[in-house]
């Protein structure tokens, strides 16, 4: 990213020959040719995403740059000191730090995954914390909190761009970079604000035929005037959602403000269901908001435990000690001792 035109004229081979010996230690000899392929199909990757997608600003991040050393700088004997790339941050006041690897836009940050690919949802659901996923990701809730308090009141996207995952179709010779991507919104209210936005209805007129149908036959007035006072039920359960309140007043409501040319009811449905998919895979501000009491929560715990007030736990926070991650139990103090 800082030095595109020493790596366009790079030797592959020698980058993936430098790759391997900084990693031998950590491989067997054997694994030798699959890791040559993945080497050099992860360079050509990343290559051509960012001849693809550039950022599209040199907007500064922060103060601070790159913390740490750079293989590929030592290796090209070039520096890197960018406000785009690698961007190291302390945010004191959250209790949270990090690295960015990349700022795509003002309002977009994206991170190299070299694992396997993961749904928008999987992602939100990795990151909740009430109660906690028992392997919790929180790394894009993090990112976009810190990035939040920068940009305030601006709607921000997270991107996993998952490198490897291409990989066949790159032997293959039909890969696709947009396979490799996983984005996550901020949207700066809450959700039942959100419901009711030009963003929501338009999410709407995306959506399934009936859906798109019945909405642009009531309009974004009709649709706003609809929600203005209902909240969206706090289940995601599909059976729940249809059985809720809001299902009944906001489809009678769509019912009247449409033409019998529209099935309405089944238009409504499919709404319901289109927002309930948009809360599953975004974060909204109640969201970001309840992660940052939760950092809190857990800063407070730690400094107790620290300070000696009350031992380290071997529960975890959903009360159970998860003994899959527990490599010498008969090292564990439990129960009162």
């Amino acid at each position: 990213m800082n030095h595109p035109e020493v790596v366009a004229v790079a030797d592959r081979d020698d980058l993936v020959d430098a790759m391997l010996g900084e990693t031998e230690a950590f491989f067997a000899a054997a694994d030798e040719p699959l890791r040559r392929r993945t080497y050099r199909i992860g360079l050509e990757l990343i290559a051509a995403y960012l001849d693809e997608n550039g950022p599209e600003s040199d907007d500064f991040l922060t103060a601070t740059s790159g913390r740490g050393d750079n293989f590929f700088a030592d290796h090209f004997d070039r520096p890197v000191d960018s406000p785009l790339t690698e961007r190291w941050f302390e945010g004191d006041a959250l209790g949270l730090k990090g690295k960015i690897d990349l700022v795509r836009a003002p309002t977009h940050l994206l991170d190299y995954k070299s694992g396997p690919k993961k749904r928008p949802t999987r992602v939100v659901e990795s990151a909740a914390v009430d109660p906690p996923a028992e392997t919790p990701n929180f790394q894009a809730a993090l990112y976009l909190t810190y990035y939040r308090q920068l940009r305030p009141d601006e709607p921000l996207e997270f991107t996993f761009f998952h490198f490897l995952e291409p990989m066949d179709d790159v032997i293959a010779g039909d890969a696709d970079l947009n396979d490799a991507l996983t984005t996550v919104a901020y949207h700066p209210v809450a959700f039942d604000e959100y419901v009711g936005s030009r963003d929501a209805y338009e999410e709407l007129l995306d959506g399934y035929t009936d859906c798109r149908e019945t909405f642009d036959d009531l309009g974004y007035a009709a649709y706003a005037d609809a929600v203005a006072d209902l909240t969206f039920p706090e289940t995601t359960a599909r059976s729940g959602l249809r059985a809720s309140e809001f299902a009944e007043r906001f489809t009678a409501a769509v019912d009247a403000g449409t033409s019998g040319a529209v099935d309405a009811e089944k238009g409504a449905d499919q709404a319901i269901r289109a927002l309930n998919g948009v809360r599953k895979r975004a974060f909204f501000r109640d969201d970001l908001d309840a992660f940052e009491s939760f950092v809190d929560e857990r800063l407070r715990e730690l400094n107790r435990r620290r300070a000696g007030d009350e031992r380290f736990p071997v529960d975890g926070l959903d009360g159970e000690p998860n003994y899959r991650r527990v490599d010498n139990r008969d090292l564990l103090l439990e129960g009162d001792r």
